[in-house]
């Protein structure tokens, strides 16, 4: 844990992005947003079937977004897959109001396994759908796949970094995850969980605390074993 951040700044293959604490990547060259894993109406998923989960869950993460939006005024939203975990339930609707307040902004979603609605849902909310997207030198992707065309930037996983002190007690905190193949962000979602990840010596974490950023492995200036970054 070397140095702390407000956001951090970082060439890959030639490309200027932005790592945000809001758990979210702004893709400069292409004035993109990027975020995977909101799972909106989750909440109301598991209200559904009788757990006594809060209600508010999927208007925070949205309005979390909005936020974002309305800071960085991105051209597009691209988002990395289960925009929402399950079937159609009354979460739907609240971001089908909330999609009015963003009508002209530009949305593509790369579907993940918890996308499960009709194609057409999708598109009278003006979503432009794909399974794969390429796009410049990557490859958008909800899972990581050992196969792709070339790098990746996904989602699914839900990153996160545990961090030992030396009384044996730890903390685990959500994380970008950037390797050599593929970056993998966070879950943006305020309903998710996450998944501690074994990074590799090469590999750059990024992890996300009280609204800053930490490095916990790898270096943010010398880029060695990193495709195409400075």
């Amino acid at each position: 844990m070397s140095s702390i951040f407000g956001h951090v700044d970082l060439h890959l293959l030639n490309q200027h992005w932005t790592l945000l604490p809001e758990k979210a990547i702004l893709w400069k060259n292409a004035s993109t947003l990027l975020l995977s894993d909101l799972h909106l109406a989750k909440d109301s998923h598991f209200r559904k079937h009788g757990f006594a989960v809060p209600p508010q869950m999927s208007g925070q993460t949205l309005s979390r977004l909005s936020t974002l939006l309305d800071t960085l005024k991105p051209e597009r939203l691209l988002l990395l897959g289960d925009l929402f975990h399950s079937e159609a339930n009354s979460g739907l609707d609240l971001f089908s109001k909330w999609r009015q307040d963003f009508r002209s902004l530009s949305m593509v979603l790369v579907a993940g396994n918890h996308d499960i609605l009709d194609r057409q849902w999708y598109h009278d909310q003006h979503l432009e759908v794909h399974d794969v997207l390429q796009e410049g030198p990557f490859t958008f992707q909800h899972e990581p796949q050992e196969d792709a065309a070339s790098y990746q930037v996904c989602g699914h996983l839900h990153p996160a970094v545990r961090i030992s002190g030396n009384a044996r007690q730890s903390l685990r905190f959500p994380c970008f995850w950037i390797g050599q193949h593929q970056t993998v962000l966070p879950s943006f979602g305020e309903f998710t969980g996450s998944k501690t990840i074994r990074f590799k010596k090469a590999d750059r974490v990024v992890a996300i605390a009280e609204g800053e950023l930490f490095l916990v492995n790898g270096g943010l200036n010398s880029a060695k074993g990193l495709p195409g970054s400075e």
